[in-house]
């Protein structure tokens, strides 16, 4: 009987104490301890509370199909990934339903429900949706020990405040992450004993670049070119900030953050369109192409390579893990020719800079 080393995975997984078990079960850590070490066994009476306390059935606890519901739930992690880029919303909470049918406990599955639902409320504001969403993300908040799919809650509630007209709820419920300087990476960064202080900082200055990146890249824009041309000027040289911060930081071994440039070339190429400026729109997509070639390149040659910037080279483009996940449907010349088409660029169309742009496109996208 495996039931002494199951209660351990589980506990553990489920990130709780000895200590904390015991309490919900009304025994002493001792005990828990026993069982785990299969020293000795809980009452038969305590296995479905055991099962409950850990979200599972009481044979999963005993070890009976175990590995199949393991396998049934990476495939649906799988099919989320892959609806997440190429899925349309209703598909999405389509599946999202169907397997919180199924697994109604799991916290991860009742996380992307609460993200489907609170973008279908953002396409037809039906009450009964966001009461929902809303719903949801709370027991999440309330119960989730997992850092990262509690902070997942609190972003999508943070959603629908903000675009409900709640601020009040949205400043609330933003309150409640943790303020910027006592984040996981800047505090390893100061150090913790163990040799790797200098991959911390490296992590820390990684991820506050492209913070800072998207920050300066979002700043006073919306999506597409707004109707005071007064402003378009400004735009373009924060984009052009933006681009210059990735290049001071990682020099010209750019990796996965090409896309980054890709898309404020693309943001730029708009604006000086919208301005009449040709010869400037073109040069932007020259840089636009360049950036999205080398993105999908080194999605395909680099995975595992350490970037080589004095103050990245510490760090590796890892492969898609919880913690970096990168879409891999399409690459981003694929989605490049997508934002092509747009009836914006009819009026250069037909340039031969344009089309030989298209062309090269073509030969990496996917």
């Amino acid at each position: 009987m495996n039931l002494g080393n199951n209660i351990k995975t589980f506990r553990i997984k489920n990130k709780m104490t000895q200590e904390k078990l015991a309490e919900l079960l009304g025994t002493t850590s001792k005990s828990v301890s026993r069982w785990e070490q299969s020293i000795t066994y809980p009452d038969i009476t305590l296995l479905p509370l055991i099962a409950s306390i850990f979200e599972v059935t009481t044979d999963e606890l005993l070890g009976y199909k175990l590995s199949e519901k393991e396998q049934v739930l990476a495939d649906i992690k799988k099919e989320m990934d892959h609806l997440a880029e190429i899925g349309t919303d209703q598909e999405k909470l389509n599946f999202a339903r169907a397997s919180f049918a199924k697994f109604p406990n799991n916290i991860s599955i009742k996380s992307y429900l609460a993200s489907c639902l609170a973008d279908e409320w953002i396409n037809n504001r039906e009450e009964t949706i966001y009461n929902e969403a809303e719903t949801l993300c709370l027991s999440i908040i309330d119960e989730c020990s997992d850092v990262d799919i509690r902070y997942d809650a609190i972003f999508t509630l943070y959603y629908i405040y903000s675009n409900s007209g709640k601020p009040e709820k949205a400043k609330a419920i933003c309150d409640l992450l943790s303020p910027m300087n006592y984040c996981r990476e800047s505090v390893l960064a100061l150090g913790i004993g163990d040799g790797n202080t200098e991959l911390y900082k490296q992590d820390e200055i990684d991820k506050l670049t492209d913070a800072l990146g998207i920050a300066l890249s979002n700043y006073n824009f919306e999506g597409y070119p707004q109707n005071d041309p007064s402003t378009w000027n400004k735009k373009i040289e924060v984009l052009t900030i933006s681009n210059q911060l990735y290049k001071m930081i990682y020099g010209d071994n750019l990796m996965y953050h090409h896309s980054r440039l890709s898309n404020n070339y693309w943001l730029i190429s708009m604006y000086q369109i919208a301005q009449g400026k040709i010869d400037e729109a073109l040069e932007a997509l020259d840089a636009m192409c360049f950036h999205a070639i080398e993105k999908d390149k080194s999605y395909t040659n680099d995975h595992g390579k350490y970037f080589t910037s004095i103050i990245t080279d510490k760090l590796i483009y890892p492969k898609s893990s919880k913690d970096f996940h990168e879409l891999t449907e399409h690459g981003e010349c694929y989605r490049v020719i997508e934002k092509l088409q747009h009836e914006r660029y009819d009026c250069i169309r037909q340039n031969p800079r344009f089309i030989e742009n298209i062309n090269k496109l073509i030969q990496y996208a996917k």
